[in-house]
């Protein structure tokens, strides 16, 4: 796992999509879980994984896409983005950053 896309990740979380900071290591928690499964470390590899994995995985790719400066391609919304988020937030307990 690359600590710098990690930090970018919880940084774009922050500020980009105004997350609380225990909110961030929840989301992140699920991104890093999802990367796994689907074979990959949260990267760039995994950024441009795209549609491969599967739903969930599409939305994680996508925001580690945009916060590496990305951009995030088409293919997931803001709305969608937000959705994931906030049903991962539900499902996970808070982490701290």
């Amino acid at each position: 796992m690359d600590s710098l896309a990690a930090a970018k990740v919880k940084r774009y979380l922050r500020t980009v999509l105004h997350r609380d900071a225990y909110e961030c290591g929840a989301i992140y928690h699920n991104i890093r879980q999802l990367a796994r499964h689907s074979g990959y470390a949260v990267d760039e590899r995994f950024a441009r994984s795209g549609l491969a994995a599967g739903p969930e995985a599409r939305v994680a790719a996508s925001i580690v896409d945009h916060a590496l400066g990305g951009g995030g391609g088409s293919a997931t919304s803001t709305y969608q983005l937000r959705r994931q988020i906030d049903r991962w937030v539900e499902k996970t307990p808070p982490m701290g950053i």
